[in-house]
């Protein structure tokens, strides 16, 4: 492995993005747990919360949950990455699988509130790299996900797996996300956001966000939500991290 890889690897931890790591893997046996509330202008507003843990030096097992306002507005996934070098391109490459289930608008019996779940397959694709420059150490990742959700088969959904009477339904998600470690204790980092969900408009945002160590082991963070799409999508991203 070339010296910059290894540099790369020994400060990726002050050079990984405040929540989730992307292309980079956990030490084995080390792992991060991290909360996030996203509060929009319009009232949508969002919590999250996302752990890691390092399986060993390639794998790293970890959860992304999340809850929105609404009661079928809710996901909850385990994922496992794998990821590794190539000599031929800078930085990493991670591969992600992940099985949960999220809410169904339309999954739960007659008049019953909080609606019904069905299955989710999350897959995804990252690449990352960081590197040193005049303003300190900085980072670059690209994180590509496709978000499939298998429900029973009805009129509206017929169905489309295998002959079986279940229904597919894909939406995929772009992140791209630039950050810089103004020093040890304060990071800057500027992520543009694609999504395009299995149901409803596909939507562009801009986050712009700063985060401060707090302690050894936390940060904190304060982002905006910028809607570039048209919409009047805005509002404020809060965040904490914890390492251990």
């Amino acid at each position: 492995m070339r010296w910059t890889a290894l540099l790369a690897l020994t400060f990726w931890p002050l050079a990984a993005p405040l929540a989730q790591a992307g292309a980079w893997l956990r030490e084995d046996g080390a792992g991060m747990l991290a909360f996030s509330q996203e509060i929009a202008g319009s009232g949508a507003n969002y919590s999250s919360v996302y752990a890691e843990y390092g399986l060993n030096a390639r794998m790293t097992l970890g959860l992304d949950a999340g809850k929105g306002e609404a009661a079928e507005d809710w996901k909850a996934v385990v994922f496992l990455r794998m990821g590794r070098e190539f000599e031929w391109l800078p930085g990493r490459v991670a591969a992600e699988l992940g099985l949960g289930a999220a809410g169904a608008a339309e999954g739960g019996a007659e008049g019953d509130a909080e609606g019904g779940a069905e299955g989710v397959l999350q897959s995804g694709l990252s690449w990352g790299n960081s590197f040193q420059t005049g303003l300190g150490w900085a980072w670059v990742n690209l994180d590509a996900k496709g978000i499939f959700h298998l429900a029973a088969a009805s009129e509206t959904a017929p169905p489309s797996v295998a002959g079986l009477p279940m229904a597919l339904t894909e939406g995929y998600k772009l992140d791209l996300t630039l950050g810089l470690n103004l020093s040890e204790r304060m990071q800057v980092s500027l992520e543009m956001r694609f999504e395009d969900p299995a149901e409803g408009a596909d939507s562009l945002r801009l986050v712009p966000a700063i985060a401060r160590r707090v302690g050894r082991r936390g940060w904190i963070s304060l982002g905006a939500i910028v809607g570039l799409d048209g919409s009047s999508a805005s509002g404020l991203v809060l965040g904490s991290r914890v390492e251990f």
